[in-house]
């Protein structure tokens, strides 16, 4: 039995909070003899953008920008893997560029950064399915010559892994060029408990212990320039490609039951092989003004291809054997290009731009099992869209309000031949709105924005793939995308913040099931537009100091109102998931900051799936010496091994529970050095964002 590939809701709920420190974010001014001491606020409201100072703070001691998110208010998750809470994963840009590869947070190092901005309800310059933005400001760049980085990470978990990395930038006058090169790789533990109820006119339940592991080797290389031909005008460029291979063995062990009768035994031995390469990437962009007038155009190519193996080899006690195998060849390809023009107006500003994306994914899919085809597909899609977005102060009040409208063609077509039945075309108009102000010392902020969110292309994909005998997966060409409206309140006062959204959503797409072959003994799992679904996300948080201790505290609360078909029944999904977390950064003598997070979540329900509770502990101590040219960060991840998620998924007719078995529990160290370190220039802001996140 392969693993499925199954959307779940991924339920980051975090609140984290602003900061008056009393002794080490003090600014002091000197005005003639007098002298006056303000604590800024670490986390402060920018219009509906929550915005957290790190230069200054103990944030920029925390390592890398991998470091430093998580410790952001309303950002979960580790490693370049992160989610902003209810919204799922944000574009993120530094200084305004686009990050295509989140592995590069991990280049960027915290003593470098300046603030970092969180947009939860992005405005009408954003791509209507943009989910939510993390905006990363470094520093001003200084310095000419050759600088580098060089950063080595060893880690173990079950199995070792280690991230080598190597960043080299030349700088003289308004010339740049740089080249960046890394490898990740290393083993990687699968260990699970899989029951699988499928419905039909027999109840069939499989239990399947699995057991195994892959090995993944992933290269990557980038090179590019940027000149700042004046203080005015700026051009650059860059080429990013790659390889990445995997090779995954497992043994599983199947107990078959039907009708509460024993079946029969399954012994399966399973091997996947993946490869994806070239990895090609290219960004072109132009910054500059002309007057008061500012001009900001960027370009963007992508073409890659992916070709995978599996092979099944079921052992049957009772029955016949079984050796099923097939390959799949992926091919995706993206233009974009995007255009924003900006001027003062009024008591504000105006911004007035335009985007254009046209992507392609094709898939090959070869199989010998006797009950499915070898089909070919392929998805065409282009988006012309156009939006306005202005911002005007009025006294205390700030006001943005925007609008975005976007056409988009979709074509689909199956073993060569244009399925026209499928092709469809919207033409939608996207409003937003915000309005901010302060009463007394009290920051708030209420928005409104309707998006989108369209389905990826492998929900979308219509060929149909093996699980095991009883269970085959698939996309589905007909899904419509999903229609989004939100409502937020964000404010913030001394030491604490809140926010308070409610998102209603309609046409949901979900995971389902339906019969498949002549007799519909076989279930095939699917996607389904469902008819609504209500979300609920609440939380606050409080930063305070006592001496060398900061902690960080954050409560959180997410509840969602969703009703399935599920055993010829229905089923409500509405229990909420809450969250308390506790973040501590203690500065110990030597110039060494050791932090430890603890973190619970509780049980509750996500999308169709009902998810266990979990928790973790993590420590760090991070020490730089050399100026702060060299680091050393040691690390215990999940220390008590507690931080793994058990979920059930609820289908019409098919019921899957998987408990995870590996180690959690994670040791590392990061060492760093830098030499004549220098920051980057590169002002490309990447166009076709959400594009490349549905490939």
């Amino acid at each position: 039995m392969k693993s499925i590939n199954i959307s779940i809701l991924a339920v980051a709920i975090s609140a984290s909070a602003m900061a008056q420190t009393n002794n080490a974010d003090s600014v002091t001014y000197a005005l003639g003899e007098v002298v006056v001491k303000a604590n800024p606020r670490v986390t402060s409201l920018k219009g509906s953008a929550l915005v957290t100072r790190v230069s200054g703070t103990p944030l920029e001691h925390a390592g890398t920008a991998n470091d430093v998110l998580p410790q952001i208010p309303m950002v979960l998750g580790s490693d370049g893997n992160f989610e902003v809470f209810g919204k799922g994963s944000p574009a993120i840009y530094v200084n305004g560029r686009l990050l295509q590869d989140n592995s590069e947070l991990a280049q960027i190092s915290s003593a470098d950064i300046k603030s970092v901005e969180v947009v939860t309800n992005p405005g009408a310059k954003y791509s209507a399915d943009t989910k939510a933005v993390i905006n990363i400001a470094l520093k001003v760049p200084q310095g000419d010559g050759l600088s580098g980085l060089i950063r080595g990470q060893g880690a173990v978990q079950k199995y070792g892994r280690n991230v080598d990395q190597m960043n080299l930038k030349y700088r003289t006058g308004g010339l740049e060029v740089f080249g960046n090169f890394g490898y990740f790789g290393g083993k990687h533990e699968d260990a699970a408990t899989n029951e699988m109820l499928t419905r039909s006119t027999v109840l069939w339940d499989q239990i399947m212990e699995q057991r195994g592991h892959a090995v993944i080797h992933d290269f990557y290389g980038k090179l590019g320039f940027s000149y700042v031909i004046n203080p005015r005008h700026s051009i650059g460029a860059y080429y990013l490609n790659g390889v990445k291979k995997s090779d995954a063995r497992y043994t599983a062990y199947s107990n078959i039951m039907a009708d509460g009768v024993h079946y029969d035994d399954l012994s399966v031995k399973i091997r996947e092989k993946s490869s994806t390469v070239p990895k090609h990437h290219t960004n072109l962009y132009y910054n500059g003004s002309v007057g008061s007038m500012g001009i900001d155009f960027n370009m963007d190519y992508m073409w890659q291809k992916r070709t995978s193996g599996m092979a099944n080899n079921e052992s049957s006690d009772n029955y016949e054997d079984q050796v099923v195998s097939s390959g799949t060849a992926n091919r995706s390809r993206l233009f974009a290009e995007k255009l924003v023009v900006s001027h003062p107006f009024l008591k504000g500003a105006i911004e007035v731009g335009e985007e254009y994306t046209s992507s392609r994914f094709a898939t090959d899919y070869v199989t010998d099992a006797s009950l499915l085809k070898s089909t070919a597909s392929q998805v065409e899609e282009s988006n012309i869209a156009g939006f306005v977005q202005m911002a005007q102060r009025f006294g205390q009040w700030n006001i943005g309000a925007g609008v975005r409208y976007e056409h988009v063609a979709f074509s689909y077509f199956e073993n060569g031949q244009a399925r026209d039945d499928m092709n469809r075309t919207y033409d939608n108009i996207y409003p937003s709105l915000s309005i901010s102000t302060m009463v007394r010392n009290v920051n708030m902020a209420l928005s409104y924005t309707h998006r989108t969110r369209r389905p990826s292309y492998h929900d979308l994909d219509g060929n149909i793939s093996y699980i095991n005998r009883f269970t085959f997966e698939g996309g589905n060409p007909y899904l419509k995308p999903e229609k989004i409206h939100n409502v937020e309140m964000m404010a913030t006062w001394s030491r604490f913040f809140g926010k308070l959204s409610y998102s209603y959503i309609k046409d949901p797409i979900l995971n389902t099931t339906e019969p498949y072959g002549d007799d519909g003994e076989i279930k095939l799992i699917t996607k389904e537009n469902f008819p609504k679904v209500g979300r609920l996300e609440a939380f606050v948080g409080g930063q305070f100091q006592l001496g060398i201790w900061q902690p960080k505290v954050n409560v959180g609360i997410i509840r969602q109102w969703l009703t399935i078909d599920y055993d010829g029944g229905r089923k409500s999904l509405d229990n909420p998931i809450g969250l308390v977390q506790l973040q501590n950064a203690i500065h110990l003598p030597g110039d060494i900051w050791l932090n430890v997070d603890l973190q619970w979540m509780s049980a509750g329900n996500g999308e169709s799936a009902s998810i266990s509770s979990s928790s973790y502990m993590n420590a760090k101590l991070y020490k730089a010496f050399m100026n702060n040219q060299l680091s050393v960060t040691l690390e215990a991840n999940d220390i008590f091994n507690k931080d793994i998620r058990d979920f059930t998924l609820y289908n019409k007719d098919v019921t899957i529970f998987k408990a995870s078995h590996i180690t959690n529990r994670t040791f590392q160290v990061t060492v760093q050095y830098t030499f004549n370190i220098t920051r980057d220039r590169y002002k490309g802001r990447g166009a076709g964002t959400n594009e490349l996140e549905r490939f």
